[in-house]
């Protein structure tokens, strides 16, 4: 079983606060599907670097160190506009990403199976770890979304205190 522990960079921890965004849901959201591809029974406990970076134009996962960067976040763009909008893309990158950290951990892929250099050609668009992942994407991006949604609307409160 994967338990994984998002470690958002100052960048990152400024621009969730910003935006209302609560880092303990997405751990959460992403610990539900990890949940799901992985059945071992050995409790394996993953830290993942995680940054925001506007100034990039493509997100990316790092195998060996399992960082993710977020990139292209941006206040004026039009799928990017509101809150909610930003929201539903950071999850969707989130989970795209988080998907080749599955590769690397369940799947034992690696950083050889990567045989492009830059995202915009067919050999990007046709490598089978982009192929898996965009499918990823596309079939729990959704629910991913949905999920945080409604762990919005159950808040817990008051926990962190004893209570006499």
């Amino acid at each position: 079983m994967l338990l994984v522990v998002l470690k958002p960079s100052k960048r990152a921890e400024r621009y969730l606060k910003n935006d209302n965004i609560d880092i303990i849901r997405l751990e959460t959201v992403i610990n539900y599907i990890a949940r799901y591809v992985d059945n071992r029974k050995k409790i394996e406990i993953i830290h993942i670097p995680f940054d925001i970076d506007c100034r990039k134009e493509d997100s990316e996962y790092f195998f060996s160190s399992k960082d993710i960067v977020i990139a292209g976040i941006y206040k004026n763009s039009k799928t990017t506009s509101t809150r909610s909008k930003r929201l539903k893309y950071l999850i969707e990158c989130l989970v795209h990403e988080f998907r080749h950290c599955l590769q690397e951990i369940i799947f034992k892929k690696s950083q050889k199976d990567i045989d492009y250099i830059s995202s915009d050609g067919d050999e990007y668009k046709n490598n089978i770890l982009e192929k898996d992942a965009r499918w990823f994407e596309e079939k729990y991006s959704k629910k991913a979304y949905e999920l945080y949604r409604f762990l919005k609307k159950c808040k817990v409160r008051n926990v962190e205190f004893f209570h006499e």
